[in-house]
């Protein structure tokens, strides 16, 4: 599996982290399954379905060539076999709102096709693109053409540049923000969830749950105990439950598969057939 990231210029960064690429063109055909787990971070998903095999949800429908992805909070399936060709996009929380002028609550747990948002002519751009790299040229010119068309939220915007994004798990610490900034709570609430999908609280729970994925590849299960202190859950049964609520799996049976790769909190099985 070739599995690339792409540098983002400097005038995207506020609102893109990076553009990746995902290949597999093997002889042998297997089919393949991944796992999405709760991700704080919105996606773009280009499929090249002319030449390759194309991702199916666990109903086995068949996803559209350009679609976006919000905030996810729940854990989703997908599968396809293993002669594919995946590009994508990988947004800051709050950029869904700021590119597309919609309630990013809209979005939450949802992947519609591009062309809902914006009669674009993206999705025929990036399957005659000639390779990965003219197509991060395409999504940067369309991306950057539409940051001039829009106004974000100041108080949001300046909250992931800075570093309040991590301090959004406890009532105090919302109530400090919001005193900065000069606004309510509620205030801060409302606008927290219109600009990113899911309410201040539940986002840091998302963001903690994430943390813990590359940490529990280093850890034992004996050692849970201390992983879930060092992530600052109150005890190692909350961490146990928010594992499972976010990725459908305990921690224990998270570590025993082996993934053949994985982008932001979605990881690739070999599907087992029954």
């Amino acid at each position: 599996m070739n599995y690339k990231q792409y540098p983002v210029h400097p005038a995207l960064k506020n609102w893109i982290r990076y553009f990746w690429s995902y290949d597999v063109c093997t002889s042998a055909t297997e089919a393949l399954h991944i796992r999405s787990f709760a991700d704080r971070y919105p996606r773009l998903v280009f499929q090249d379905i002319c030449s390759f095999s194309p991702i199916k949800d666990a109903q086995g429908t068949i996803k559209p060539i350009c679609y976006l992805s919000g905030v996810d909070t729940q854990p989703t399936d997908a599968y396809w076999e293993s002669h594919f060709s995946h590009f994508g996009v990988s947004f800051q929380p709050h950029a869904l709102h700021f590119l597309f002028g919609i309630n990013a609550a809209e979005l939450t747990n949802q992947t519609p096709d591009i062309q809902l948002l914006d009669k674009t002519e993206i999705p025929v751009l990036l399957l005659n693109a000639k390779n990965h790299l003219e197509r991060v040229s395409i999504l940067s010119e369309y991306f950057y053409k539409r940051t001039s068309k829009s106004k974000g939220d100041v108080v949001i915007d300046h909250l992931f540049l800075g570093n309040w994004a991590d301090r959004l798990d406890n009532e105090k610490n919302l109530a400090t923000i919001a005193s900065h900034y000069q606004i309510s709570e509620r205030q801060l609430q409302r606008r927290f969830k219109q600009n990113v999908g899911v309410s201040a609280r539940k986002f840091a729970r998302v963001a903690k749950f994430e943390k813990s994925l590359p940490a529990l590849s280093l850890a034992d299960y004996g050692s849970l105990t201390q992983l879930a202190y060092d992530l600052e859950y109150s005890d190692q049964s909350h961490f146990i439950k928010d594992f499972k609520l976010f990725s459908g799996l305990s921690p224990y049976e998270f570590v025993k598969q082996s993934s053949l790769g994985s982008e932001s909190a979605s990881f690739i099985y070999i599907e087992e057939l029954a």
